[in-house]
């Protein structure tokens, strides 16, 4: 038993680092390449600049995103002069955290792909000991979606769909870290699937 605790704890390891873009549909997380496959990295030379993604992973709308909103906050050491940049569209929530973002609908709204880019950060880290979490969750007070992130279909702004977070439905867990891998991916393998691998 303790053999199989150590395989399934390196398991965890090792697919959180290289998580692969979520297979649920309509799912929402920070990534640090553009396919959706890395959830950690780390930082080599202090005051290092990072780059990562905000993807709508495997949106069910076919027609793309016209619209979209999240809470997003990092947890950890503070990263310096931290940055989002939208993929298009205007946000119009007031908050450096908050994102309700109106894109358009047609030829307006970001189309469709496995893996949509919503928002680019950037942001400086001071020291590779310096570990920065993000968690993503739903804006509070959201009319459109009570308790979670969600978009609008690129085809029809009144089509609204919630996201399912990268990290599982723990609102309290990272759905990605810097000079820390403390991501469980919300992946469709079960303990069932598990015991299946050792019969």
């Amino acid at each position: 038993m303790k053999k199989l605790l150590a395989i399934l704890a390196i398991a965890l390891l090792a697919s959180s680092a290289m998580a692969t873009v979520d297979p649920d549909p309509d799912g929402i997380g920070v990534y640090f390449d553009l396919p959706g496959d890395i959830v950690c990295t780390t930082t080599a030379a202090p005051f290092a600049n990072v780059v990562g993604f905000l993807l709508a992973t495997n949106p069910s709308a076919s027609a793309g995103i016209s619209g979209w909103e999240a809470q997003i906050w990092t947890g950890g050491a503070a990263p310096v002069a931290p940055a989002w940049t939208l993929a298009a569209g205007l946000d119009v929530d007031p908050s450096a955290e908050g994102f309700q973002v109106g894109i358009g609908t047609g030829a307006l709204a970001l189309p469709w792909a496995p893996a949509v880019v919503l928002a680019t950060w950037s942001g400086f880290v001071m020291s590779p000991a310096d570990a920065i979490e993000f968690f993503v969750a739903g804006v509070p007070g959201s009319t459109s979606f009570a308790d979670s992130p969600g978009y609008a279909a690129g085809d029809n702004a009144g089509d609204l769909r919630p996201f399912q977070v990268s990290s599982g439905t723990g609102l309290d867990l990272p759905v990605a870290g810097i000079n820390i891998c403390n991501v469980i991916a919300n992946e469709n393998l079960t303990f069932s699937n598990v015991k299946a691998l050792y019969r």
